[in-house]
């Protein structure tokens, strides 16, 4: 017997729906009510769906009753496909033989709406149940992809169920006013402790504000700099000071490596005499110490080379569910994960991908993550090697005669270098048009154009390439810049004869027309000024009706550089002062502070400048 097949009809209850519906229609008031604790897709009619999106709507025009419903289905040329007249005065009737005292209509209602809203959740499972089944057949398909999938619906579905919310509004302001007497005195200091775990160091705190959950953090810097041991001192000082747990992804040093690193940290023994053991009495007793402190703490370190960002989506669910405490994780270093072989697409769209999926999971895990990354090499060949935000792996820039689109009623477009001048002297936020929804890097029914913020233009000289898409049409950009070619975002470096980029022929807030134009030709242009973006929340923007990715670093919330001034370092011995500068702080300032760094024991302090100078 075919088991899918004994239940045909999914479960619902249309009585219940048509009892709700007239109910409203009887009494628009309690409309309020309702509205938070039921959806469109709770009704299983596709008739009912259509009444409850047009009382949505008269709701918000404060027109709702039955005539002004009856008029408006019948502009809408709908009320024949509801059932008429008669369908309506139906939903009236119902409601009054159901419920026919308003004594307990509230109870009743919420009764009602309870009966409809688990009916709604069982046939999503039931669908869902259905996908993961047919994704269990699919050969190569792995089971922890099939673990993150199943985990995904079901989150989905549990943000579907609503809150138990019905509480009288007179009450909870009289809790919340007992509560904030209460507490008064030592409410902020409660508040930064118990919600937002800290770096451990005072002023690179005061300017992140800590670590907040839910955040994407970058820290990049050029190699033997020290961003590695950064993250483990950041690492140590969470299990030390906060008492919370902390994972590590470390795709390139060992356990064994990060652990003698931790264990120097901690104790401010000099690693290489933990490597050799060459440890003396006193030191051990330190090490005790830190090993102990170590030992009380939930400390997990996975040091499995080459796994996908998915292996790292599912283990870190499962630590978060087994281990609750866990309330930071690190993963050393981005250019280093993968993505299943199933998935195609270029290394620089993988990048792109891997940081969009670790947003995803730190807002889904409501932690904060920290990832590693390298810099482009682009920086060495630089005079000035104090990093940017476009030194990032696989950042492009554009020329500064480019004019990008913008959102504005009297012109259409405008030189990068006015936007800048715009935005430096913060005359207001500028309005640039992107492509909402471009998830997959596909365009479907689901984009639209909406506007985003330009908050930061930083200057730096790139060699530029000249595009030529015919005769009148061209611009100028990095040779690594990406385009949207079709399905994919594809870099200036990688064109060949006859490839085609997506052009935006058309826009309005309703419709998206494209159209795919061939590139013509390609020109080495020279090595100048050029200007890289920074946008506030998306990853594309239009450049010449041309749409052009953003960068990775559009997925971070917040962007950390390392930077070391050899001239500052000149009088320090075994130690050196590192810049921190915060490059991109979605949520708060940017700005820039200073670190000492012991080579010794790879351990990060907060800079005594009255006694540095004294050591």
């Amino acid at each position: 017997m075919n088991l899918f097949n004994i239940y045909t009809i999914p479960p619902q209850n249309y009585l219940a729906e048509e009892i709700l519906l007239g109910c409203i229609l009887i009494n628009p008031d309690i409309f309020v009510h309702i509205n938070p604790l039921i959806q469109v897709e709770s009704f299983f009619l596709e008739c009912n769906q259509l009444i409850y999106i047009t009382l949505l709507i008269l709701h918000k025009k404060n027109k709702l009753n039955p005539i002004e419903l009856l008029y408006y289905l019948s502009e809408k040329q709908t009320l024949h496909t509801i059932g008429g007249l008669n369908k309506i005065i139906e939903l009236m009737k119902q409601s009054q033989t159901f419920i026919y005292s308003t004594i307990n209509i509230n109870r009743y209602i919420y009764e009602i709406i309870q009966i409809i809203n688990n009916n709604y959740i069982k046939r999503l499972m039931i669908q869902y149940g259905y996908n993961i089944i047919r994704l269990a057949y699919i050969q190569g398909y792995s089971s922890h992809q099939l673990y993150n999938k199943a985990s995904q619906y079901l989150h989905v579905t549990l943000n579907k169920i609503p809150k138990n919310n019905l509480q009288n509004l007179q009450n909870l302001i009289s809790d919340l006013i007992l509560e904030v007497q209460s507490t008064q005195k030592k409410n902020n200091e409660i508040i930064s402790q118990k919600k937002i775990i800290q770096s451990g160091f005072k002023d690179l705190d005061q300017l992140t504000y800590g670590l907040p959950d839910g955040d994407l953090i970058v820290i990049a810097a050029r190699p033997s700099i020290g961003k590695t041991s950064l993250a483990i001192n950041i690492a140590y000082n969470v299990l030390n000071r906060s008492q919370k747990g902390v994972c590590i992804f470390s795709l390139e040093m060992s356990s064994k490596q990060i652990l003698h690193k931790i264990i120097s940290i901690g104790s401010q023994i000099p690693n290489q005499q933990l490597i050799y053991y060459k440890i003396d009495q006193k030191e051990w007793k330190k090490i005790q110490y830190t090993c102990n402190l170590l030992l009380k703490s939930n400390f997990y370190i996975h040091d499995t080379p080459n796994i996908s960002i998915d292996y790292i989506e599912y283990i870190a669910q499962l630590w978060i569910q087994e281990k609750k405490d866990i309330k930071l994780i690190i993963i050393d270093y981005l250019q280093l994960v993968q993505i299943d072989n199933s998935i195609k697409l270029n290394r620089t769209q993988e990048l792109s991908y891997i940081t969009r999926k670790l947003k995803l999971l730190a807002q889904h895990l409501n932690i904060p993550i920290l990832i590693l990354s390298q810099l482009n090499r682009s920086i060495e060949l630089r005079t000035n090697k104090e990093p940017m935000l476009s030194d990032l792996k696989e950042s492009g820039c554009i020329d500064i005669n480019t004019h990008l689109d913008i959102d504005n009623k009297y012109q259409n477009s405008l030189q990068v270098t006015s936007i800048q001048k715009i935005t430096i002297n913060r005359q207001k936020q500028l309005k640039i048009p992107i492509i909402a929804n471009l998830l997959h890097n596909k365009i479907n029914s689901q984009n639209f154009i909406k506007n985003d913020y330009i908050f930061q233009i930083n200057i730096i000289i790139q060699h530029i390439f000249t595009i030529y898409q015919n005769n009148i049409n061209y611009f100028n950009i990095t040779h690594n810049h990406q385009f949207l070619k079709k399905y994919e975002w594809i870099q200036n470096n990688q064109f060949i004869d006859n490839t085609s980029i997506t052009n935006l022929y058309m826009k309005n807030q309703q419709k998206i027309i494209l159209e795919y134009i061939y590139i013509k030709e390609i020109n080495y242009q020279k090595y100048i000024h050029a200007y890289d973006i920074n946008m506030r929340s998306y990853t594309n923007f239009f450049c010449n009706k041309m749409i052009l990715h953003n960068s990775i670093e559009q997925d971070a919330d917040i962007v950390i550089m390392l930077y070391e001034k050899e001239k500052s370092n000149y009088y320090l011995k075994n130690e050196k002062i590192i810049d921190i500068i915060i490059s991109k702080n979605r949520n708060g300032p940017i700005g820039s502070c200073e670190l000492l760094f012991c080579l010794n024991n790879t351990k990060f302090k907060d800079i005594d400048t009255h006694n540095l100078f004294q050591q």
